[in-house]
């Protein structure tokens, strides 16, 4: 691989306005308590640029500790040389497979398809705590990966994204490569084979931002022909399949709506509703589903008392209760499912 270096640089997207439905009560009349449907506002998406240059690179992991003691002996670093060029992941850590397969990854495959090759010729180099899915999805595509803590040196991509958020504005475009597609064809992603997971799917969470009455949701659902799925309990290639063979998910925010972003044109999903506590609202799956070609509607929790002081606060984020459970009402939940 020859000297290879460039920049690419990427427009704003706008995204329309959205629908949100919030759980029933007297916020809209103090006599006849209903469902609010708000009207997001337009979603402007910045753009931003990624420059690129392969050099060579003793690349290091973040937040080394420094020596606390005067030392007369020259300080050792461990090392690890690789043949095989690669591209440190570590900086902006991958804290879950929703940022690496919809930031890391997509700016791997703009650099490959800008430089002239294959991503599968890049060694990613990614933390030693890197959990075995996100490496199994780099699998998916053909990549190879170095989970380590120690210095890598070799010839190496060093990389710039500026604004780190910008690339939210094009990587669905990214997403669609020519070699992104052939690598899921390989995988049997987009096979067209309607296989054992269901057409109508509830992705729901265990842990964290987990539903209170996900007993009640999930009878719900039941009775209108969907499925609860757990998506750790799905192998990496189901988890993406999922989003090629459900015509209908309604799902809890969080990293298992990360495949829709390789969502092809051929796939049968028609819609998602997304399932949010008062404390974790975002706009980027709402944003994503518009470019990849999918209807969105939200449905908020029910507020708690603890959320009210801080919500109004506008001096700061509210992120206390980005993980928070949380209790979402039925009747919300079946506006939307009208309106979607």
């Amino acid at each position: 691989m020859n000297q290879i270096s460039g920049k690419v640089t990427f427009d704003p997207y706008e995204c329309p306005e959205g629908r949100l439905i919030t759980a029933c009560s007297h916020l809209v009349d103090r006599f006849v308590p209903d469902c609010e449907r708000i009207t997001l506002p337009a979603k402007h998406v910045g753009g931003g640029s990624v420059s690129f240059e392969k050099k060579p690179l003793v690349a290091r992991p973040p937040n080394r500790p420094r020596r606390r003691f005067l030392s007369f002996r020259p300080a050792t670093v461990k090392q690890q040389r690789t043949e095989k060029t690669f591209i440190d992941f570590r900086r902006n850590v991958p804290q879950n497979w929703a940022h690496f397969l919809n930031n890391h990854l997509p700016i791997l495959f703009v650099i490959a398809q800008h430089g002239g090759f294959d991503p599968s010729q890049i060694l990613v180099v990614l933390p030693g705590s890197t959990p075995d899915h996100i490496c199994r999805a780099a699998e998916l595509f053909g990549i190879e990966t170095l989970c380590t803590d120690t210095a890598v040196q070799g010839g190496a991509f060093d990389f710039e994204v500026s604004p780190w958020t910008g690339i939210r504005a094009i990587r669905s475009e990214w997403a669609r490569l020519p070699f992104v597609g052939v690598a899921l064809d390989s995988a049997g992603i987009r096979d067209g084979v309607q296989g054992a997971l269901p057409e109508k799917a509830f992705i729901s969470r265990r842990k964290t931002r987990r539903l209170e009455n996900e007993a009640t949701v999930e009878a719900f659902l039941t009775q209108r022909g969907f499925t609860k799925v757990y998506p750790e309990e799905l192998s990496v290639s189901d988890q993406f399949k999922l989003f090629e063979q459900a015509e209908q998910i309604v799902s809890i925010h969080g990293a298992a709506l990360a495949p829709l972003l390789y969502r092809s044109r051929a796939s049968r999903l028609e819609s998602l509703i997304e399932l949010f506590p008062c404390g974790h609202m975002t706009d980027v799956y709402r944003v994503m589903c518009h470019q990849v070609g999918c209807k969105w509607i939200g449905v908020r929790g029910k507020i708690k008392p603890e959320h009210v002081r801080p919500a109004y606060d506008l001096t700061k984020p509210f992120l206390k209760y980005s993980l928070q459970s949380f209790e979402i009402d039925l009747q919300s939940l079946e506006v939307a499912m009208e309106m979607v």
